[in-house]
């Protein structure tokens, strides 16, 4: 019994304590009486979504060529052409990675080219030049105004300003021509930067070199003249062949004025270069017997191709 009266009373003494009694009944109105919450670090409510967009419009103002020697012949060709293209790009912040495509076709096409088959440089038809391309990148590097990193992506592209078509006999005997129509796949490996210049500006620069691209397709400006073979008269029997090896590099460099949060106006240039290896594959028959032909693979030497020009953007961010 004096035990429980002794507990009792040690109970009683605490409670009335001022300064335990302070501590518990006068907790109430202090602010330290409960932990405070989790700071606003842990608080993702106001982050904000992490994947920026961005889709627009382009016109690139292009200048381009090509060139290359086979069976002793030059083909080449210049033009000045005009070109709308779309692009999208979509940035996750949370990783730093971007995928981004475009796809480009010639609205207006102005040039001249030359052929063995003509003397002198001869106006060009409209012809073709299209392009898709898709990349995906990573800007680990750098802070919140200026990102960095590299990317890989791939480009399709069909650049065939018109040069002409030749005429070749087919196996009835009837004739029969092909326009132009080369294709290149290209896997492109590059560094890209972006810089964010005040509120109102950015600098987007990238840079890529092209290890390999394949080229393949009708090149129906190849001209063979007649000839004699083992005694037999050959003429032309197809159109050329293309096909090889490339290998080049691109870069673009473009400045945006953001007109709005939502609204950005980019001025800029771009060049892109492939040369490589290739063969032109054609028939050639014997006159007064197209049955009997003949195969023939020609290497191909000096071929190039080159496209630059300059570029203006606008693009809607969100």
């Amino acid at each position: 019994m004096s035990r429980y009266f002794l507990t009792t009373a040690l109970v009683v003494s605490l409670l009335t304590s001022p300064s335990f009694g302070a501590d518990i009944f006068g907790a109430q109105d202090d602010a330290n009486f409960l932990r405070d919450s989790y700071s606003s670090e842990w608080d993702m409510s106001d982050n904000g979504d992490p994947l920026d967009f961005e889709i627009g419009i382009r016109y690139f103002y292009s200048i381009g060529s090509s060139k290359l020697t086979v069976n002793g012949g030059d083909y080449s060709s210049e033009d000045k052409s005009s070109i709308v293209e779309l692009h999208a790009r979509i940035d996750d912040n949370s990783t730093d990675t971007y995928l981004k495509a475009n796809v480009g076709y010639a609205a207006l096409i102005d040039g001249t080219y030359e052929t063995p088959e003509f003397i002198g440089a001869q106006t060009m038809g409209v012809g073709s030049i299209g392009y898709v391309g898709a990349d995906f990148g990573y800007m680990p590097f750098g802070n919140n105004d200026i990102r960095f990193g590299g990317f890989i992506g791939y480009k399709y592209s069909a650049d065939n300003p018109n040069m002409g078509r030749s005429n070749f006999i087919t196996d009835s005997g009837g004739g029969d021509s092909k326009e132009n129509m080369v294709e290149i796949n290209a896997l492109r490996l590059g560094a890209v930067a972006r810089a964010e210049l005040g509120d109102m500006v950015d600098l987007n620069i990238e840079a890529a070199v092209i290890p390999y691209a394949h080229l393949s397709g009708v090149y129906g400006a190849f001209y063979m003249p007649d000839f004699v073979s083992g005694g037999t008269n050959f003429t032309q029997g197809s159109e050329g062949t293309l096909s090889g090896n490339l290998y080049g590099a691109e870069a673009e460099m473009m400045l945006g004025f953001h007109a709005t949060d939502e609204i950005t106006l980019r001025v800029g240039g771009r060049v892109s270069y492939l040369t490589g290896d290739a063969s032109m594959n054609y028939t050639a028959r014997e006159v007064g017997n197209p049955i009997n032909a003949q195969n023939y693979i020609a290497p191909v030497s000096g071929l190039e191709f080159l496209r630059y020009g300059a570029l203006v953007e606008l693009t809607g961010r969100f």
